[in-house]
């Protein structure tokens, strides 16, 4: 445990330092340079270069405001509508018959500004930081009838909310004039909230939960396409 610790406090030491170097190091000509007022889409890298959303969003954009700095905004979008029948038989011959329809919907915004360090004329180090919001709403309907005509509905619905900051930080290489690499690596800080409530026959349940967290997100390998 203790080497693990040392180890990371070592790594961003040197991190801290590499980019305390960089602060100073201005590239005569830089890729930045011809990037002002454009617009990239961003896929993330997964495995075997398959291409995903970025920022783990349905989409991600990104705009140059100048030859240092840009606006990313992603969108995340996820919906839901599913039915599931179940028929099955017990151990003393009751006959039962199971069906669940199941509905959600949820969407994520994050917005970035980033600010670049220069470090060479096909690469750049970037900080960047902003706010994002997420919310969903799902509900579950199951009734279960027996064979002996009795039958046990319930309703479950839920809803939930995040609104926070994230920080980051990456690296990005241009190896093409329209297009480039990057990793990035980000810390999230955030509030979330949600309640649920679960009826049937005989009672109501009600239940909320509320949290307040801080997480790291794994290292994002991704790449730009210019326009």
């Amino acid at each position: 445990m203790k080497h693990k610790k040392s180890h990371l406090i070592s790594s961003i030491s040197l991190l801290v330092l590499i980019l305390s170097s960089l602060s100073f190091t201005s590239a005569q000509t830089s890729y930045l340079d011809s990037l002002d007022g454009k617009f990239a889409l961003q896929f993330q890298i997964s495995d075997i270069l398959t291409l995903s959303g970025f920022q783990g969003a349905t989409f991600s954009g990104k705009y140059h405001l100048g030859k240092r700095s840009a606006v990313r905004l992603g969108l995340t979008i996820s919906l839901d509508d599913s039915n599931f029948d179940d028929e099955y038989i017990q151990e003393d011959m009751t006959r039962n018959n199971e069906n669940s329809n199941f509905n959600s919907f949820g969407f994520t915004i994050n917005s970035q500004y980033l600010y670049y360090l220069v470090a060479a004329p096909e690469i750049g180090f970037y900080l960047g930081g902003g706010p994002f919001f997420g919310f969903g709403t799902s509900e579950e309907e199951t009734t279960n009838e027996i064979s002996d005509s009795t039958v046990y509905k319930f309703n479950k619905t839920g809803d939930n909310f995040s609104v926070g900051l994230d920080a980051i930080i990456g690296i990005e290489w241009s190896f093409d004039k329209s297009m480039s690499l990057s990793a990035e690596y980000g810390i999230m800080i955030y509030y979330r909230n949600s309640e649920e409530n679960l009826k049937d026959l005989r009672s109501t349940h009600n239940r909320t939960n509320k949290s307040f967290r801080i997480t790291s997100e794994a290292v994002k390998f991704g790449i730009s396409i210019y326009f």
